[in-house]
């Protein structure tokens, strides 16, 4: 089991009460937020990386990516 540290935070009202109308683990759901944000800052430096290294992505590419993300065709209809 990964280590925990206990912490405050601060939230409005208004967040929290959504929050708990959708889960009864406030701390697991602001955990798997919190590491979905890590993920994709992570994502974003290496891609940022990369493309200093090779120069930044084609048209053909990103529609190739989004496709393979979201499933989507190149002529636009769900895959």
């Amino acid at each position: 089991m990964a280590r925990t540290k206990k912490v405050t935070i601060t939230l409005p009202v208004e967040l929290l009460e959504s929050m708990k109308s959708h889960t009864d683990n406030v701390s697991g759901y602001l955990t798997e937020l919190a590491e979905r944000a890590e993920r994709r800052r992570a994502l974003r430096e290496e891609l940022d990386l990369y493309q200093s290294e090779f120069g930044a992505f084609s048209d053909e590419e990103m529609a190739e990516a989004r496709a393979l993300l979201h499933g989507v065709e190149e002529t636009g209809r769900a895959a």
